[in-house]
């Protein structure tokens, strides 16, 4: 069995990889991709949410506590990029969920995983945190479920205003 160490040394490693894969890549720039960069792009995700899922099923939610909060970042940031293995979002929400309600992991984070999942599920998302489109520089959000209480739900996880979010795209 991998000491807790040893598994936030490999979280944090691919989150680093990601990141540094989407800066090269201009992923943060709305605009075409070329599909090379969007086969560089999978590639790498599929690869760490294969390695995520295999730590989840046989460690659990990676807290903080266990392993740091950089590594518990990477956890969840792979597991947002695994848009093509919606097996391993759906371990990652249920076990997120229970880190969660044992007040060992953050509800903005969960939030963030559930919109996602549900995006990807062809649902409305709960807290308005998945954008489809950049239109005249604004953010065009995946449809959500009550939209007039949205903001009341993103506060509720600590997740500022959308109008406040959106600001900073212009």
């Amino acid at each position: 069995m991998l000491q807790d160490n040893e598994i936030a040394a490999e979280l944090v490693a691919m989150m680093t990889e990601q990141k540094e894969l989407m800066i090269r890549t201009r992923a943060d720039v709305p605009g075409p991709v070329t599909a090379e960069v969007k086969r560089e792009q999978r590639e790498v995700f599929v690869r760490h949410a294969d390695r995520l899922h295999e730590l989840l099923e046989n460690h659990g939610w990676p807290t903080a506590e266990r392993v740091g909060p950089e590594a518990a970042r990477g956890a969840w940031l792979i597991a947002q990029h695994a848009d093509t293995q919606l097996d391993v979002q759906r371990l990652a929400v249920r076990l997120l969920r229970e880190a969660v309600d044992r007040g060992v992991a953050q509800a903005r984070e969960l939030a963030f995983l559930e919109d996602r999942v549900a995006v990807n599920e062809g649902r409305y998302q709960v807290y308005g945190t998945q954008v489809a489109d950049v239109v005249d520089g604004k953010p065009v959000l995946w449809p959500c479920v009550d939209p007039d209480q949205l903001n009341e739900r993103r506060a509720s996880v600590g997740i500022e205003p959308f109008e406040q979010n959106a600001a900073r795209w212009a």
